[in-house]
């Protein structure tokens, strides 16, 4: 398994958890001081190994995949957990905004998923990838972080209509703590928006709480695992008395 975007987060939390049920996990991201802790925290004998990826380098994507295929002698699935998320009206977001979610978020994803695509195919695997529960209701400053991920979740319906000897699974996660995303965030605009998101019903519509980064990780792990195709799944946490 390929898990990219895993020094942090979901990505990280899925990867562990595979490992931990016997899987073979390669932890694919930028930060390589990350990844070793990663690799680390999967276990002597997890057989577990990273590789350095910045999605947004069609070089880097190719490199990773390469890489990943040679220490596995293979590839069964891949989960694409790579996010950026900029708090950001969307009347003020730049262009660079723009384009470096994008990059991100939606053609990193294309760019893996295109390099794994015959050993997917030689292995009728799997691939999962990360979306959120905002689309079709973007929360006011997280505009362009939804479009992105309405447009991944396009993507993958793209790469399931032309190639159905793969299995592709959209997971749109709900509000997760432990993803690191917060701490990018600029407070002045989440002070000036979170109260607009209680009062009209997003954090409602995204909730109904928040889940633990291994709650949101085990359901990715889930939909990888069951004997049939998952295509479209939503998680969110389950009501808390």
């Amino acid at each position: 398994m390929l898990v990219v975007g895993a020094s942090s987060g979901i990505g990280r939390a899925v990867g562990l958890q595979a490992a931990a049920l016997g899987a073979r996990v390669v932890f694919a991201a930028r930060r390589t001081e990350r990844l070793s802790e990663a690799v680390a925290a999967a276990g002597v004998g997890a057989g577990a190994s990273a590789v350095v990826c910045d999605v947004r380098d069609p070089e880097a994507c190719e490199r990773a995949v390469a890489e990943a295929v040679d220490a596995l002698g293979g590839l069964d699935a891949v989960v694409y957990a790579t996010a950026v998320d900029t708090l950001v009206p969307i009347a003020e977001a730049s262009a660079e905004v723009w384009l470096n979610t994008l990059s991100t978020n939606v053609v990193g994803a294309s760019l893996v998923v295109r390099a794994a695509l015959p050993h997917l195919r030689r292995s009728k695997g799997r691939v999962a990838l990360i979306s959120a529960s905002s689309t079709g209701r973007p929360l006011p400053a997280m505009g362009v972080y939804a479009t992105s991920k309405a447009a991944l979740e396009e993507l993958v319906r793209a790469w399931r209509s032309e190639h159905r000897d793969v299995a592709f699974t959209s997971v749109r996660i709900g509000m997760t703590l432990g993803t690191e995303v917060y701490a990018s965030w600029d407070p002045e605009v989440l002070a000036a928006v979170s109260p607009q998101w209680g009062a009209e019903g997003y954090l409602l519509d995204n909730g109904p709480d928040t889940m633990e980064v291994d709650e949101a990780a085990s359901a990715v792990v889930a939909a990888l695992t069951v004997p049939v195709c998952l295509r479209d799944l939503t998680v969110t946490a389950s009501p808390r008395a």
